[in-house]
């Protein structure tokens, strides 16, 4: 009855999808598995709204590289099932070929695909709106460019409302061979430029609510074949970029050298290009052997496991984040990296597509869905928020032509482990935290109530983790009315959690704009 109701509501509804194809492999049982979407065309890049849907980019056509255009679908998941009701097209036709990437700033929205324009959009205040169209950048390529920039990262300011980092890889233009060649930016919002090859750059966004302008084109990094993957550790603001290894040079089916996780720390952001070694330098696939001396040496390269020559397979990296903030604690800081493997095939044909784990801190690295699963096909997309990652499958048949058109999903993965806690942030025992109202504007009242009194720490965190308030640390008996002023946050989701000798709460409140 309810999911009828949030039908009515909200849009127009969805067939339930089918139970998740996979399994998690060495996860915690506090891991719960659901499939959030079914039935879509090629999604890839995933991003979350200021309300907590999901906007996810699909492909218009029926196969990804013949695709005439993009869309940009919101999911819904109104009574947090872990499956969205409904799916709202907010963008029908987004400039260029199947997008791979977008990401959510204040009120824009940034997407792009391989080598297609990177188009900037504004959210509406009702956020089931289509988005307005704000401009967006080209960058024009030979046409025997191998690897297009496809992936973004985005960074708000927080010195500076409205100002926003964005982050774009430009791969080589050969398999094994250091670019020489640059590639033209143009753009309808005042930025241009020229962009290396092998290559991570930023440029800025400034939002002044009317009117958008790009600027302050940097080069960051050169010496990488293909970065898709850029995530910056939450609590550090270091950039880990995860590389895709150089090609077989007899077989295609067997990579010359590992894919590569490598790491810029925060301070060194902006200053010299660091230099990751491209062509020259790299660690040769099963044999461990480093290859040249040039550049930064990777922070982890991605082997079978458990044994390099016969192991599990783990190849062509595609999109990384770090693990939720409240996700399960073996996890806590671990990068999560999804591989796509061979790319035109899937299920157990695809030994090489798993999803990994890596712990920076020891460089170890363990498969949380496995190569072997019969119904994954590319684990191309991710995003994490509060205790959930989102995975999204290119395609579970595993084909990129019309017999994988459609058969696209997307699976939550939530942490479930909070003790005494249900699903809606309530304890068993007794023990809860209210949040009245919530959405808010201007401010709003978090209630702690505990039957037996101990301290309690309580705080406020952004979606990405970081600490924004704290709101209590000490006793607690009974009932705590405690007083958020939200004015100085910005618009979006945020975590409160509250930690103490048997109390561990979480409630997500959502402050407009």
């Amino acid at each position: 009855m309810l999911r009828l109701l949030l039908v009515a509501l909200l849009g127009v509804a969805v067939p339930r999808p089918v139970a998740a194809q996979f399994v998690l492999q060495g996860a915690p049982t506090t891991l719960s598995l659901t499939t959030f979407a079914s039935g879509l065309n090629f999604p890839v890049g995933m991003a979350e709204l200021p309300d907590g849907s999901v906007l996810v980019a699909v492909s218009n056509g029926d196969s990804f590289y013949g695709a005439t255009s993009g869309r940009l679908i919101r999911l819904v998941d109104a009574d947090d099932d872990g499956v969205a009701e409904t799916q709202q097209t907010l963008v029908a036709d987004v400039p260029g070929a199947s997008p791979t990437a977008v990401r959510v700033a204040g009120r824009l929205v940034v997407v792009t695909g391989q080598g297609q324009p990177v188009v900037v959009y504004r959210l509406g205040t009702d956020l089931s709106a289509p988005l307005a169209l704000v401009g967006q950048l080209t960058a024009t390529y030979p046409g025997d460019w191998l690897h297009k920039h496809s992936a973004l990262a985005v960074r708000p300011d927080a010195a500076v409302p409205g100002r926003t980092e964005v982050w774009l890889q430009v791969g080589s233009r050969a398999n094994f061979a250091a670019t020489t060649t640059t590639v033209p930016l143009t753009s309808d919002l005042g930025l241009t430029g020229a962009l290396a090859g092998d290559a991570v750059y930023r440029f800025v966004l400034t939002d002044t609510g009317t009117s958008v302008v790009a600027s302050d084109l940097e080069q960051i990094a050169t010496g990488l074949r293909n970065a898709t993957g850029l995530a910056f550790q939450p609590s550090t603001g270091d950039l880990y970029l995860v590389d895709n290894g150089i090609d077989g040079l007899a077989s295609p089916d067997e990579p010359h050298s590992a894919d590569e996780v490598n790491v810029i720390p925060a301070a060194q952001i902006g200053g010299a290009v660091e230099d990751f070694g491209f062509p020259d330098s790299y660690v040769a696939y099963r044999t461990g052997t480093v290859v040249g001396s040039r550049g930064i040496q990777p922070l982890v390269a991605i082997q079978p496991l458990p044994d390099p020559q016969t192991g599990a397979e783990a190849e062509g990296p595609n999109d990384a984040v770090f693990a939720p903030p409240l996700f399960a604690p073996e996890l806590t800081g671990h990068l999560v990296i999804g591989f796509h493997g061979r790319f035109t095939t899937g299920g157990t044909d695809n030994e090489e597509n798993p999803l990994v784990t890596v712990d920076p801190a020891t460089g170890a690295y363990a498969h949380l869905v496995a190569a072997d699963e019969p119904g994954v096909g590319h684990l191309d997309g991710l995003m994490a928020r509060g205790r959930d990652l989102f995975v999204a499958d290119l395609a579970t048949t595993g084909f990129i032509d019309p017999r994988g058109a459609d058969t696209g999903a997307v699976y939550r993965i939530r942490y479930t482990g909070f003790p005494d806690t249900s699903d809606d942030g309530a304890a068993a025992t007794g023990a809860s935290l209210v949040a009245a109202p919530s959405p808010f504007r201007g401010a709003t009242t978090i209630t702690l109530t505990t039957p037996v009194a101990n301290r309690v720490r309580v705080d406020v965190l952004d979606a990405l983790g970081r600490t924004v308030a704290v709101l209590h640390d000490g006793p607690v008996a009974d009932e705590r009315p405690l007083h958020l002023d939200g004015r100085a946050l910005p618009a979006g989701v945020y975590t409160v959690r509250a930690r103490g000798e048997g109390v561990r709460l979480f409630r997500r409140i959502v402050r407009l704009r």
